[in-house]
């Protein structure tokens, strides 16, 4: 059995994808099934409704398992016991990471805006059946990652799949599919500070340290106007519990393209000649791999 496994604190395109590299695998005589790393997010929980698919079971350990990595190739971002495992497989659309296999192993890293895009063409390559329910997981965690085209991390191939995927999924109104689905996305209703900040929060080895970087994504930032203390207060309780020399969250208007960052740590200070009136804005950002943790290696550095 495979255990097709995404990352810690998953987003929507980490649980589809879990759940079409199953297929994938199935498709190919293979036993396989989808686990996850985390509770899902209400955006996530509202695809799955949609695609009428269930959720991955909860991950429990990968030791002695032989698992695939969606999503991810970082270390930080796998099973605790990831090293005790057999990685046979990998498919990811970020950085490669520091993951480090004994045996040969098949990965697709593609520069795309999601893991599902790359999915989507492997079916394609494979002459697998996409069903409704795989069209929907895969369209919407494309949609979702580039928040409907709009993110610098969209791709042609992006766009394509998602043209293609409309109508295996019957899906005619693909603009009200995006509205729907950016409304689930930017739902913080009732959060804590501490579910926001792990909303989807990654973890990154630098400079021989540990960061953590967030990102909230929000219709407007006026949703989390009250909340700006508890956030920076859960940010800094991170860093003394966990060590890490720095703690961020993007705070991230999907409709204007403008985040503010949180931030505290031991490297803070290297971020404050940057502030305005207490803050720091980052104009026409809406990725953070593309563009937040980028710019935060070189002034972390």
């Amino acid at each position: 059995m495979i255990q097709v496994v995404g990352h810690k604190n998953p987003d929507s395109d980490s649980i589809c994808s879990a759940l079409v590299a199953t297929e994938l695998l199935k498709a190919r005589g293979l036993e396989a099934k989808a686990v996850r790393q985390g509770e899902l997010n209400r955006e996530t929980q509202y695809i799955l409704e949609q695609a009428g698919v269930e959720a991955p079971e909860m991950c429990t350990g990968v030791a002695g398992e032989k698992i695939w990595l969606v999503d991810y190739s970082d270390v930080a971002q796998a099973p605790d016991d990831v090293n005790e495992a057999e990685i046979l497989g990998i498919v990811d659309h970020h950085r490669l990471g520091d993951i480090m296999t004994v045996n040969p192993l098949e990965a697709w890293i593609w520069p795309v805006g999601c893991t599902n895009t790359i999915l989507f063409n492997l079916l394609k390559m494979e002459q697998v059946e996409i069903t409704r329910p795989m069209a929907i997981l895969m369209m919407s965690a494309i949609l979702s990652d580039t928040v409907g085209f709009a993110s610098p991390t969209c791709t042609e191939k992006d766009k394509e799949a998602v043209a293609a995927l409309a109508e295996y999924a019957e899906v005619t109104d693909l603009d009200a599919f995006i509205k729907n689905l950016l409304i689930a996305k930017t739902d913080i209703e009732g959060l804590s500070a501490a579910q926001l900040v792990e909303k989807d929060l990654k973890e990154y080895p630098f400079n021989g340290r540990q960061v953590v970087v967030g990102q909230i994504e929000l219709a407007t930032l006026e949703q989390v106007e009250g909340m700006i203390d508890a956030l920076e207060a859960d940010l800094t309780r991170r860093c003394e519990e966990e060590g890490l020399a720095f703690a961020s969250v993007m705070l991230t208007d999907i409709t204007t393209a403008q985040t503010r960052l949180l931030y505290k740590g031991e490297w803070a200070e290297k971020l404050v000649k940057h502030e305005k009136d207490g803050m720091l804005m980052m104009e026409n950002t809406l990725s953070r791999k593309k563009q937040g943790w980028p710019w935060l290696q070189q002034e972390l550095a």
